[in-house]
Parts: C-alpha cells; structure tokens; sequence
C-alpha cells in the first residue's frame, strides 16, 4: 500500500464557480486569472514533489486548517482549534485539491474511490495550510 502525506503550507482555497462572458456574442465560461485558486492549486502541486502517479483505487483524506479571525484572537483567553462552518464550502476546498493532483498524483480523478474533507480554525500557535494523506487501495 502506497501511501503520501504530504502539508501545503497555503492558506485553503475553494473552486470557484465558473462565470459567464460574451465574446463576439458568443457565451463563453471563464475563471478570472488572478483568482487565488491558481496560487493554491500550485502550492499542492509543488506540496506533492515529483512521486509517481498511484496506481488503482485511491482514498484521500484532506483537512483545510483556516486562520483564526481577528475577532477570536484573546490576549489572556486560551485559543483552542474549533471546528470552520464558514465559507469556502467542504465540498469546494476538495475540489481545488483534486483538480491540482490530478494527472500528478493519479492517472483520472476516476480513480478516488474515497474522499474526506475536515474543515478547522487554526489554534493560538498554528498556521493556516492543508494537509492531505493520500493513499492507493491496491498492490
């Protein structure tokens, strides 16, 4: 069993919704290219390193820690890590990391046959990133 766990250290990043422009009026759908998922989806990449591509079935377990608002931050109260249940969705986060490993850590997002994504604020020490474990169900 192959497995890779490997700490982006990038503040987590949904996928966006893609939008909708009009050229030579023609519908057309588009990301913005400054949108910070670019950034992040190469920090997973470079996060990943040069492994090769898992082979078969692959489960993948992805927990997005965000910084800790300004409003939660006490100076004589302990800061302890909760659970995040603001925007970006779960759901959004994973996305953006599949789509950064995919062709790089598999061969087709076909291959994931299980996802979990965990959602956190970041305690009084820790820093904003993502950690992902990634490991192939067969051999």
């Amino acid at each position: 069993m192959t497995i890779h766990e490997f700490t982006v250290n990038h503040q987590p990043v949904g996928q966006p919704r893609h939008r909708v422009g009009t050229i030579g009026g023609h519908a057309r759908l588009y990301l913005p290219s400054r949108h910070p998922v670019y950034s992040f989806k190469r920090a997973v990449k470079v996060a990943f390193g040069r492994h090769n591509k898992l082979p078969g079935a692959i489960e993948i377990v992805v927990e997005a820690w965000f910084p800790r608002p300004k409003s939660k931050v006490w100076k004589t109260k302990p800061m302890p890590w909760y659970r995040h249940i603001g925007k970006p969705d779960a759901d959004n986060v994973l996305k953006a990391v599949l789509d950064a490993l995919n062709k790089v850590a598999w061969v087709d997002d076909a291959q994931i046959s299980s996802a979990t994504i965990r959602k956190f604020v970041c305690g009084c020490d820790d820093v904003s990133r993502v950690e992902i474990l990634i490991r192939s169900l067969s051999e």
